[in-house]
């Protein structure tokens, strides 16, 4: 006769853990207000006729006037010569008023 023997499992089936799924909205900005890279302040009156600029010291994009831009670009005694000639040719002398014109003292 055969012989049977009751078994013993000691191990036990257990349900693996879901890995936890994360969703990104990979949505990219449709204006400049949803970028995360800007100080821009609030948005008015006083900043018309501002040119957007990367500030690499803040590393991000600021508002700054061309009247900046023309100064730091200037910084080095250099002025790109294709622009020296095209203020040239648009600059009008004639039209100019020099009444109000203070040369200082020396």
């Amino acid at each position: 006769m055969a012989v049977v023997r009751k078994a013993r499992n000691i191990s036990s089936v257990t349900k693996k853990p879901q890995p936890k799924v994360t969703a990104r909205s990979t949505r990219q900005p449709s204006s400049l207000e949803e970028m995360g890279d800007i100080n821009f302040g609030a948005l008015d009156d006083s900043k018309d006729n501002l040119i957007v600029s990367y500030d690499s010291g803040t590393d991000k994009f600021v508002l700054v006037s061309a009247d900046e831009i023309l100064a730091t670009s200037a910084e080095d005694s250099n002025i790109n010569d294709p622009f020296v000639t095209q203020l040239e040719q648009e600059l009008n002398l004639n039209t100019i008023a020099l009444e109000d014109l203070d040369g200082g003292s020396f």
